[in-house]
């Protein structure tokens, strides 16, 4: 089977039919999947089709088995409503909505030689400065849900590296070293596939995508970049809403 020129797999079609029935209520959270058998039977499919399809479906989050029961529909997880914006902490837009939160620092230690040169460009730095990197993972409803990453100029933050345990929220570090003003330039919104390392963090499948956020941060006083920002939310958990905010 073809769309537009582009082949479409037994397993694709008896996935997609699924999601399908799932998306427009056919079946419901707890409801029994069509056997694989049924499944093979209907689209003319052989079972090992069938039941790639339902395993991908199960890597998606959105059905589950029960070993010699079958499988079944998934409860959605909470989505958090979320404001994707470069001047408000993380932790800050939790509060307001009441939904409990931690913050857990993983690494927190100077850039590589290649992320530092990547970085130098973005930060503004001059040859010599290092970069500081923080990386942390952001847990909601005792879910890990996004890895934030910062890329920090040692320069204007010369004692970062004695301060390491204490960058839950590198927002209020910045705030209590001076920088009151914030404000986020360049942001960009992508997507990517999560590496081994990230579906161990974020407790993912492969088949949940990623929303890479990135940004740079300002202090709007001195006109100083402090940070470039990358954070990686995985997309099954939140609804981001885009701001205007300066």
């Amino acid at each position: 089977m073809s769309l537009n020129n582009i082949e479409i797999t037994k397993e694709t079609l008896i996935r997609s039919k699924v999601h399908e029935m799932i998306l427009d209520g056919e079946l419901r959270p707890g409801d029994k999947l069509p056997s694989e058998n049924e499944l093979s039977d209907a689209y003319d499919a052989k079972r090992i089709e069938a039941r790639n399809a339902l395993v991908q479906l199960e890597k998606m989050g959105i059905v589950y088995g029960k070993q010699g029961v079958g499988r079944f529909v998934n409860e959605p997880l909470p989505t958090i409503e979320f404001v994707v914006t470069g001047t408000t902490s993380f932790s800050d837009k939790m509060q307001e909505q009441n939904i409990p939160y931690e913050s857990r620092v993983i690494c927190a230690d100077y850039a590589g030689e290649k992320e530092s040169e990547y970085y130098r460009s973005s930060l503004e730095l001059s040859e010599g400065v290092n970069i500081f990197k923080v990386t942390r993972l952001r847990i909601v409803n005792h879910v890990p849900c996004a890895i934030h990453i910062s890329y920090i100029r040692e320069d204007l933050f010369p004692n970062i590296y004695n301060d390491k345990n204490n960058l839950q929220s590198v927002y209020t570090y910045f705030k209590n070293s001076g920088y009151k003003q914030l404000s986020s330039k360049d942001r960009v919104i992508s997507t990517q596939f999560p590496t081994i390392e990230e579906m161990n963090i974020l407790n993912c499948s492969e088949l949940v995508p990623l929303l890479v956020f990135e940004t740079d941060t300002y202090d709007k006083e001195t006109g100083d970049c402090l940070e470039r920002v990358k954070i990686l939310y995985r997309s099954d958990l939140f609804k981001h809403q885009l701001s205007d905010e300066n």
